[in-house]
């Protein structure tokens, strides 16, 4: 009976020891839990939300449109690596077109999220009617900045439908959403030659850096590799493009440049706690 008894406990110790272990490694190659800590992705991700997200991004890589979780690229930011959030706008390869009415990805256009938030001008003469119109939709009065002639906000691409319906042609005039200025790029692709124009050279100075352990020189605008001007670069790693919904609360691709695939971490899987509700 004593034997048996003690048989019994090794095989409790054993299941609790395979839960552990299956629970560990999950955690370490599958999936984990994070908690979003900053608005660059409202209203898609809230402030404060809880995710699961997928790291086994070998079998499961990011794709268009994806949300993920990447460290930042910058080398002065390598020993402290602080975690951000963005959507994957861009794969290697791909050749993306910017402008206010969203990207064109290879050509094809891919419409800026509905829920990615952008900047509105509206104008002093309709401001209280704007304001009246914004709290019975209840909609919020976000990043809201007096200018001389008017106010700045930011609101949804769906927010924005609906006040202009609620404001009538009229009024609608006089809010605007505020423009960005267009630009083209082709993201890195590995192995790979890559031709620099100016806005290559800007968004590719750190992942050129990185490539070439920092002996890379950029001066006057130009690329020097041992010493020699250059206007091409051969990568040895897949770039992404990552922006995020909320560009006025957010560090993404238009501050730290391309993202190479040794900083991606994980990928959006399923919210188990939304702090908007």
């Amino acid at each position: 009976m004593a034997g048996a008894g003690i048989k019994t406990g090794f095989r409790w110790i054993a299941s609790i020891a395979i839960m552990i272990g299956t629970v560990w490694a999950v955690r370490i190659w599958l999936l984990e839990s994070y908690r979003i800590s900053t608005p660059a992705m409202e209203t898609a991700l809230h402030e404060g939300d809880y995710i699961l997200a997928n790291k086994c991004l070998d079998l499961f890589p990011p794709r268009q449109n994806d949300v993920v979780l990447f460290t930042s690229p910058l080398r002065q930011d390598s020993t402290l690596r602080p975690l951000f959030v963005s959507r994957c706008i861009g794969m290697p390869g791909d050749t993306i077109q910017v402008s206010s009415e969203g990207y064109r990805i290879n050509g094809r256009a891919f419409p800026r999220s509905p829920r990615a938030l952008n900047t509105y001008f509206i104008a002093l003469s309709i401001k209280e009617a704007f304001l009246q119109q914004a709290e019975r939709l209840n909609i919020p009065v976000r990043d809201l900045e007096t200018e001389p002639f008017g106010i700045t906000l930011c609101l949804t691409t769906f927010e924005e439908y609906q006040l202009r319906e609620a404001l009538g042609t009229d009024l609608s005039s006089r809010f605007v959403c505020r423009q960005i200025r267009p630009y083209q790029l082709v993201i890195p692709k590995k192995g790979r030659t890559y031709r620099l124009d100016e806005y290559a050279l800007t968004a590719c100075r750190e992942a050129i850096l990185t490539e070439t352990a920092g002996k890379a020189v950029f001066r006057n605008g130009k690329l020097y590799l041992d010493g020699k001007e250059t206007n091409f670069f051969f990568f040895q790693q897949d770039y992404y493009w990552l922006l995020s919904d909320n560009t006025n609360e957010a560090v993404d691709s238009r501050h730290l440049g391309f993202v190479p695939r040794d900083h991606l971490v994980a990928t959006f899987f399923f919210r188990w706690f939304d702090n908007g509700q």
